[in-house]
């Protein structure tokens, strides 16, 4: 089958002809892809950070590909033959099960996560292993395609959790890519009283999300975008997401909270941000990390797609063969998409 993968210790991707996995051991299923998700992460997989060169280096190669959904089509020894034919999205974060952290119960700490698409063979193929007990049901009516979105929306409706987001709460986000999209319209779906997204020159990013139904936009790069930004902040926002990882937002986001008002980081920057400690306290405001989304947000993004699958599909920009996966990936990586899909050859 065509897959996806790293192959060497550098930069650059191939397009290779590799067997189909073996067939499920205990505890497993075989998922037929539908349609898989570049990610940033798969980018900066493709580039070599060193961030991942750490502890994929010495796994290759390996197959890419983790924001997934597909159809189960075979079982391991021990699973329940009723999977066999239901649709499901995979939770790539798969536990190592030997830690201190997993021995203990803490299966979200664990020190050494054997992810889906970056230690273990992912899903820019045909077919794709998974633990069965990380793969969650799609309803009847949701499409298929949309599960490949439940990954990424996660760390969005995650990060609306810790910030402990409520009905009516006014909701800022710093970042139009697929992990602030997805709070955004998040924000929106659970009965956000406002929601603002604030981003510099992304304007495909933008397009998806008015066609989602936000439509309170900043490009900061447009001039008066800082102005009209403080004129919605009315007083302050009761949450702010950084899905960024740009040190300069942090103070930018604690500066649009009201007094007591929550910022939640989801964003992943590799250099440390300064925080002005003076207004932190003044304003007794909070500051929050997101990281490790735990299992039980999984259900709760997939009903809330499910509820009204209209509102997410916008942001898909593109659906490309998976044998045009060098090209969605250089599409990325010129800002010139949203949410790229990759549907097997």
């Amino acid at each position: 089958m065509l897959a996806l993968q790293k192959t060497a210790d550098g930069p650059g991707l191939e397009l290779c002809d590799v067997p189909a996995p073996p067939a499920p051991r205990a505890g497993e299923v075989m998922v037929e892809v539908a349609a898989t998700g570049i990610c940033g992460s798969d980018v900066a997989i493709d580039t070599w950070e060193a961030s991942y060169r750490g502890f994929m280096a010495s796994r290759l190669p390996v197959t890419l590909g983790h924001e997934t959904a597909g159809q189960i089509t075979a079982v391991g020894p021990d699973v329940d033959q009723g999977w066999i034919g239901r649709r499901v999205a995979i939770n790539p974060s798969v536990a190592c099960g030997k830690c201190a952290a997993c021995l203990r119960g803490d299966e979200i700490g664990c020190l050494d996560r054997q992810a889906i698409g970056m230690v273990q063979n992912g899903a820019f193929a045909r077919h794709v292993l998974a633990p069965v007990r990380y793969c969650f049901e799609l309803p009847d009516h949701m499409p298929t395609e949309l599960g490949a979105l439940v990954e990424p929306l996660t760390t969005g409706a995650y990060a609306l959790e810790v910030a402990g987001f409520k009905s009516g709460d006014r909701v800022v986000v710093f970042g139009p890519g697929p992990i602030g999209q997805g709070a955004a319209v998040l924000a929106r779906t659970f009965g956000a009283g406002a929601v603002a997204v604030v981003g510099l020159s992304d304007a495909p990013r933008f397009e998806a999300l008015r066609a989602a139904g936000v439509t309170q936009l900043f490009d900061m790069a447009e001039d008066g975008a800082a102005q009209r930004l403080a004129e919605v902040a009315q007083g302050g926002f009761d949450i702010a997401i950084d899905a960024t990882g740009v040190p300069s937002v942090i103070n930018q986001a604690l500066g649009l909270l009201r007094p007591q008002g929550v910022l939640a980081v989801a964003g992943m920057g590799e250099q440390p941000a300064k925080v002005d400690i003076l207004k932190l306290v003044k304003n007794r405001l909070q500051i929050r990390g997101v990281s490790r989304m735990p299992p039980a947000i999984w259900p709760k993004v997939i009903a809330a797609i499910a509820s009204d699958p209209a509102a997410f599909t916008p942001l898909i920009s593109h659906r490309m063969p998976l044998s045009q996966a060098l090209d969605g990936f250089e599409l990325c990586r010129t800002g010139a998409s949203s949410k790229i899909l990759l549907l097997p050859n």
